[in-house]
């Protein structure tokens, strides 16, 4: 990255400055609306994982357009009372983008504290205001990021904290175990992007954040489209260890995710795993855009791949993007693989899955 693309960054999203971040090299970002009761506990576990690295953290207090501020000022109050040394608030209100606006917010707030010599070596760690931390969560995160110099973020592990009851708490780890399963299946499929989304498990170099284009503004979501385009930058790492451990509470502040999934199956619904074959398809695919000889390096599809996957990649306008794609990648193997990974991403990934996890449930439904 130049400095003057830092710069354009700097000049195209403009936000708050807080001059005292530049004395921290790390900054954990926390969203917080609504969040009174778990805060707390949440800063307190990061006071204990801190030790002697420099990270500050930065609470975005918020609430959306429309809601009464009256919770965001009490969090506000709490922060003030504490008055612990590095922590920084941000009151944030009337927000339309959700979450994702929030962290936006904070990350790019501690994005404008930094020297361009600093932006490889500064990290920003995403966290939510229910997320308590263990003690050695920042010292690990950034012994793994440094053993991995060329990764562009970590994505750090997580489990849910126990629920307050069995029912809840077979509800989230049923949660998990989907979440899970899913993140693995893609991996094993050859994806780049089998890792877990979720908006307290990762972070992010600074550099990196700035060339995904910064955190995206969605009300749900806004985790994953980011870490996908962070993935296309380079192979994240992952943390070896638990680290964070997100509330299990219900939730209808998004339309998907945790606390809805977890309010759903305890409703009687269930979480419907993408077939085994669906993987399997997947994986068959990718192997064949991986070799050598295969398709990288032609502008139409060689006569072998499956006539499904065929229709698939004819509905997401393969045929029309790739020649283009191909006139402007160097004729090189690896230029090529990673080119089409940045086309078929994670989200592609799964509208290939879902389409033939459709394709096996008409099959169900036509054969009863």
């Amino acid at each position: 990255m130049r400095e003057q693309d830092f710069r354009k960054y700097l000049r195209k999203n403009p936000g708050r400055e807080i001059p005292e971040l530049a004395g921290f090299c790390h900054c954990a970002v926390i969203p917080a609306w609504k969040e009174n009761q778990y805060l707390p506990e949440v800063l307190n576990s990061i006071e204990c994982a801190q030790k002697n690295e420099s990270v500050a953290v930065l609470v975005v207090v918020n609430h959306p357009a429309g809601a009464s501020p009256e919770d965001s000022l009490e969090l506000l109050k709490i922060l003030e009372q504490r008055n612990q040394a590095g922590i920084f608030a941000l009151y944030a209100p009337d927000l339309k983008g959700g979450v994702g606006e929030a962290r936006k917010i904070g990350m790019d707030c501690f994005t404008r504290s930094r020297t361009f010599e600093q932006l490889d070596k500064s990290v920003i760690f995403s966290l939510d205001g229910d997320s308590p931390v263990e003690a050695d969560y920042f010292q690990e995160s950034l012994a793994v990021l440094e053993k991995h110099p060329d990764a562009p973020g970590i994505i750090i592990k997580i489990r849910h904290s126990r629920a307050d009851t069995p029912e809840q708490e077979w509800a989230i780890r049923e949660y998990e175990r989907y979440m899970f399963r899913y993140a693995r299946k893609l991996q094993e499929s050859g994806s780049p992007y089998g890792f877990v989304s979720i908006g307290s498990g990762f972070g992010v170099r600074v550099r990196s954040y700035i060339q995904s284009g910064g955190m995206k503004i969605k009300k749900a979501g806004e985790d994953f489209y980011f870490l996908q385009e962070l993935a296309k930058q380079g192979e994240l790492c992952q943390s070896r260890s638990i680290l964070v451990h997100p509330s299990p509470r219900i939730s209808e502040r998004v339309p998907f995710g945790t606390g809805r999934s977890v309010k759903e199956l305890l409703g009687g619904g269930k979480m419907e795993d993408i077939p085994d074959f669906a993987f399997k398809k997947l994986k068959m695919l990718l192997e064949a855009a991986k070799k050598h000889d295969g398709f990288l390096f032609q502008t139409e599809l060689p006569e072998h791949i499956p006539g499904d996957d065929i229709n698939f990649l004819q509905a997401e306008k393969f045929y029309t993007v790739w020649p283009l794609i191909v006139k402007n990648t160097p004729p090189e193997y690896n230029a090529r693989l990673q080119a089409f990974f940045r086309w078929f991403d994670g989200l592609k990934a799964l509208r290939f899955l879902h389409a033939y996890q459709r394709t096996e449930q008409k099959t169900i439904v036509d054969n009863v």
